[in-house]
């Protein structure tokens, strides 16, 4: 049995490498049909695509994605500039974008005016005070655990708490796998299994929000938690490098349930799933059925808002206020595309309020 189990997970790994080779690395999408759009945004993968969605009935919006050519020029009289990959280097890219003090500078390149909006799948940092940048709630994302398919993993796993740190048998929890108090599992056969806990890539908001869930910083996981797999970059939302039995790592269900309708999509959504299992966190499922159709379960314990981040003092421009402030905004206006690329739409007045903040953030 052990040896059977062992081939199995070799085929998968076999598989996704083999869907690496031959052309499953995400395509760019950016505008289309291409041109310059009056508002230009960037930054976070787990909202790439519902944007790029709602971008075909808001013509306002132009929406990069995070990964794809190495630079982007986003205005007909601006500098190429390299792509921001994440919620965190959205945020960055607009703040140099706006902000005079640094010299609009992102990687060394002036970018002044050629960024209106970030992405953003995590909320305002209480470490950034100020109020210069707005965070504009649009829809509901849950985040689980993913880990091979074909792998024995655990599928049920409960957040934990700090209190749980000093039992003498430490509970099996994703905060004690994420900070190597729990380092394997007993397979089928009642062999260990090395556990991998691995994190999407530096800036991810995802990240971030999953650190904040379990309870952890980047100093309480560094030496066990990695964000690299042979050399390669995990990008949030790929599952392409869940290949071992013992690799786990967060995962958005809305960008799960997104790529799984790639085929009935009106934009472009790159099927980089690979071969994975979502998981139930405290026994309850991520994904519901809800009239024949899968869907998020917004009842799931782990959920957050995503935004779309302006400038502050831009609020009540035209075009921005038209795309993203208020219930009757462009964007609060299509639940139905927010809800075919997997999230949840907020209804009433907490879609579009302006109420969250933050310092520009360098």
């Amino acid at each position: 049995m052990l040896k059977k189990n062992k081939l199995r997970l070799g085929v998968v790994a076999t598989l996704a490498l083999a869907g690496l080779a031959f052309g499953t690395v995400a395509a760019s999408a950016d505008p289309n049909p291409a041109g310059f759009k009056a508002l230009n945004g960037v930054g976070s993968d787990t909202i790439q695509d519902v944007m790029n969605g709602l971008s075909t009935v808001i013509p306002s919006i132009g929406s990069y994605d995070a990964q794809g050519t190495a630079t982007i020029q986003t205005t007909a009289g601006g500098n190429a500039f390299k792509r921001p990959d994440g919620s965190g280097a959205g945020q960055q890219a607009l703040s140099a974008s706006a902000d005079t003090t640094g010299g609009h500078l992102w990687n060394g390149v002036n970018i002044v005016g050629q960024v209106d909006f970030a992405r953003s799948s995590s909320g305002p940092d209480s470490a950034l005070p100020g109020t210069d940048l707005t965070f504009i709630p649009f829809a509901k994302d849950a985040v689980t655990f993913a880990v091979n398919s074909a792998s024995d993993f655990p599928r049920d796993i409960a957040v934990g708490s700090a209190a749980q740190d000093s039992a003498a048998i430490k509970p099996f929890t994703l905060r004690n796998i994420y900070r190597c108090a729990v380092t394997s599992y007993l397979d089928g056969n009642g062999d260990p299994v090395t556990i991998t806990p691995l994190l999407p890539q530096a800036g991810s908001g995802t990240r971030k929000f999953f650190l904040s869930t379990i309870g952890l910083t980047e100093t309480q996981v560094a030496g066990c938690a990695t964000d690299t797999v042979g050399g390669v970059s995990v990008q949030e939302h790929d599952g392409n490098l869940i290949r071992g039995a013992g690799a786990i790592v967060p995962f958005s269900v809305a960008q799960y349930l997104s790529q799984s309708n790639y085929k009935t999509l009106p934009t472009t959504v790159d099927e980089r799933r690979g071969v994975i299992d979502l998981g139930r966190i405290s026994s309850v499922k991520p994904i519901v059925l809800s009239n024949g159709v899968n869907v998020l379960n917004t009842s799931f314990p782990v959920t957050r808002s995503v935004y779309n981040v302006v400038q502050t003092s831009r609020l009540a421009e035209p075009a921005i206020a038209a795309a993203f402030v208020g219930s009757t905004s462009a964007v609060c206006a299509n639940p139905t595309i927010i809800r075919n690329y997997g999230f949840a739409p907020l209804t009433g007045a907490a879609c579009g309020t302006t109420t969250a903040k933050q310092g520009f953030k360098y």
